[in-house]
């Protein structure tokens, strides 16, 4: 296996204060890492035992294209990703039509309702990203099937795929951290809410001819567990330049090939620096999410709230 040793750290506080919620420039790196074979990318400096993984790349990962045949048919869009859509424009605002807002955070705003009085739901930039699996009800605070997952079984049934596929690479490159993963996954969260180690997907798709978004902001996984590494399955249509997986941290892109899966350190800041030319970049994260752990030490009960709850209150769910 290839080995990637990095050598500079620009500082989390300072890359989070530049690049949180901003799209990506050329400035976020000093080095493009193009990966022919299985390569490994570690973090400056050691640990007292060894390397530190930031990312690998696994080449030829899947054995044909169900999957990326699959992922060429979700065209649907989401504005519920604040933190991967890029900041809130006046311009931009004023080209959707949308004069009176106000904003929730940089990356997000809320709008009145029919009473005139501004709604509780957030909304961001759309953009082609879609969740699947499992999560959290936002509002009911039970562990449910995302609505894509409910309207689209069929697809689902493939995409489920990816959770094996990617699981195989994790375990050849990272045995040690695939196995942590597998040991949470198995200990503190149901196996009807998780498909091997992973419970949820999130399928997107960029573009530079309006088929697809043209990059994802800086942003942190936060719902990842800290157990293990976040995996994704990179699949190249057509030519492109750009589409890098970037950690502006470290300041490196990694620009992987077709037919690929990538295990990284998703808690580290990371985005998508914008795509450009006639080909599509399609991808799905399959993670696991440590808010639906209810088993086990580490689980915690599901408690619903407000009209779904038996009394439970929103602090409580929180």
């Amino acid at each position: 296996m290839e080995t990637v040793k990095l050598t500079k750290d620009y500082g989390n506080n300072q890359s989070q204060e530049k690049w949180a919620g901003n799209f990506l420039t050329e400035e976020a790196y000093e080095q493009v890492v193009s990966p022919t074979e299985d390569t490994a990318i570690f973090k400056p400096g050691a640990s007292l035992y060894d390397d530190v993984p930031l990312a690998y790349v696994v080449c030829d990962a899947y054995p044909d294209n169900r999957v990326f045949d699959c992922l060429k048919t979700i065209e649907e869009t989401s504005k519920m990703r604040a933190n991967c859509s890029g900041p809130i424009l006046e311009e931009d605002m004023k080209a959707k039509g949308i004069t009176e807002y106000k904003l929730r955070s940089p990356n997000s705003y809320q709008v009145k309702t029919k009473k005139g009085e501004w709604g509780m739901i957030a909304y961001a930039n759309e953009i082609h990203s879609v969740m699947a699996g499992w999560k959290r009800g936002r509002f009911s605070g039970a562990i449910e099937a995302s609505g894509w997952t409910k309207d689209n079984p069929e697809k689902m049934e493939i995409l489920k795929d990816i959770c094996h596929y990617n699981e195989i690479a994790f375990e050849k490159v990272d045995p040690k951290r695939y196995e942590s993963q597998k040991i949470f996954a198995e200990t503190s969260i149901s196996s009807e809410h998780r498909f091997g180690i992973c419970t949820t997907l999130s399928m997107n798709r960029y573009s530079d001819l309006g088929l697809g978004s043209k990059g994802m902001s800086v942003h942190v996984d936060s719902g990842d567990t800290e157990a293990g590494m976040t995996t994704m399955c990179h699949f190249r249509d057509g030519e492109y330049e750009g589409a890098y997986l970037c950690f502006p941290r470290y300041k490196i892109a990694i620009d992987a090939p077709d037919n690929s899966v990538i295990i990284a350190d998703s808690l580290e800041l990371h985005g998508v620096t914008p795509i450009k030319g006639e080909g599509t970049r399609y991808t799905c994260v399959a993670y696991c999410d440590r808010r639906l752990a209810t088993i086990g030490q580490l689980g915690k009960t599901v408690k619903k709230i407000g009209k779904y709850s038996d009394g439970a209150t929103l602090n409580e769910f929180i």
